[in-house]
């Protein structure tokens, strides 16, 4: 039970200092509380008893999860337009000509 209740101050602890460290607050606490959630439960599941044994293992979790989801995130949000597709050229029209003495209408 206080390992439970060490991981729930630990990812409560670490959100919190990362929604008080940004500005904008409402990514800093899906970020920070899923991070630190799913870092601690990755723990939890690669070793339990280590997680049963220790109070500083939740809280390295914590932060180590939060640290690698805000990464993914700033990585993700850097490279956002690598993969999208350069879209249509724009109209270069080489092939019509105007006649002389007629405005040309065709852009209208």
């Amino acid at each position: 039970m206080l390992a439970a209740v060490d991981a729930l101050v630990a990812a409560l602890v670490v959100t919190l200092a990362l929604t008080l460290s940004s500005l904008d607050r409402r990514s800093a606490v899906l970020l920070g509380a899923t991070g630190s959630v799913t870092g601690e439960f990755l723990t939890w599941v690669a070793a339990p008893h280590a997680w049963e044994h220790s109070l500083l293992l939740p809280w390295i979790a914590a932060v180590a999860g939060t640290v690698l989801l805000v990464a993914g995130w700033s990585a993700a949000r850097a490279y956002w337009d690598v993969f999208e597709s350069p879209g249509a050229p724009e109209d270069t029209d080489t092939a019509s000509f105007a006649l002389a003495g007629e405005p040309d209408r065709s852009h209208r």
